[in-house]
């Protein structure tokens, strides 16, 4: 009996070790963030620092669309023009006007021997 419950002890105590680092959660290391953009605040809002360099940049600019519809906006349309006898004849007025206006700036800073150099 002494040797039953020996072999039955040493075998529970073999269970239950290896079941222990069955149980260890997996630790698997998690890559340091990268940081494409870095933000340089020392020449206002908007800046950043362009890659491998100290020189720091802003994009902006806008977008405007102008749209207008009618008849007293005064201007005429190819499409409304007709030929007879060789001249032209003015049909009608057009009556829609749009317009689109787009404009990208850029901007520049970094530090010189003479002090800040802006574009």
């Amino acid at each position: 009996m002494n040797i039953k419950s020996l072999l039955l002890g040493s075998a529970a105590a073999l269970v239950a070790v290896s079941g222990a680092r069955a149980a260890d959660a997996v630790v698997i290391a998690e890559p340091e963030p990268v940081e494409y953009v870095r933000v340089c605040d020392a020449y206002g809002a908007g800046y950043f620092y362009i890659p491998g360099t100290e020189t720091c940049l802003r994009i902006s600019g806008y977008l405007r669309y102008d749209m207008g519809a009618g008849d007293a906006l005064g201007a005429v349309g190819r499409d409304r023009f007709r030929v007879a006898d060789g001249a032209l004849l003015e049909e009608g007025d057009d009556t829609w006007r749009k317009r689109l206006r787009f404009t990208l700036r850029t901007h520049t800073a970094s530090e010189t021997e003479l002090g800040t150099l802006r574009t």
